[in-house]
């Protein structure tokens, strides 16, 4: 849907832009305009996409293992990894923090209306619900297409 959504207005739009594009030659905007358009038509088309965001669990609940296990068991998530920010042994067991990276491949999501970044928002969400995690931040700026 979101596909025919920018195609309906990119073939309303386009004229309008190139003409614009044209009629500016040499301006110092024009550059700015080509790379968002390059950007945006090149994010539009991605099915990959990677986040990285804090991960605190609870290990009294279950091991860390099951836990990442679990988010690996999401739809689209195929990589999971992650970095403790202190030793093992020197955390506390109800709040273990550690930086999670995930890739997500959007194959999945395209039969079900699409892929782009507000699926990560989804996905997310799911991290949040897994038994045994406590919280899960992720900023949006980390979410980047690979």
């Amino acid at each position: 849907m979101w596909g025919f959504l920018f195609s309906l207005v990119c073939s309303i739009y386009l004229p309008y832009i190139y003409t614009i594009y044209h009629n500016m030659k040499n301006h110092p905007i024009k550059q700015i305009i080509r790379e968002e358009i390059k950007r945006i038509l090149s994010e539009e088309y991605q099915d990959k996409y990677k986040m990285v965001g804090g991960l605190i669990t609870n290990l009294e609940i279950r091991p860390q293992k099951e836990i990442l296990s679990d988010i690996r068991a999401i739809t689209g998530v195929t990589i999971v990894s992650e970095k403790e920010l202190i030793p093992y042994n020197e955390q506390d067991k109800r709040k273990f923090k550690a930086i999670l990276t995930v890739k997500v491949d959007g194959y999945p999501f395209i039969k079900s209306g699409g892929f782009n970044r507000d699926k990560m928002d989804e996905i997310a969400a799911q991290i949040r619900k897994v038994e045994g995690v406590v919280g899960f931040n992720m900023n949006p700026e980390t979410i980047t297409s690979i």
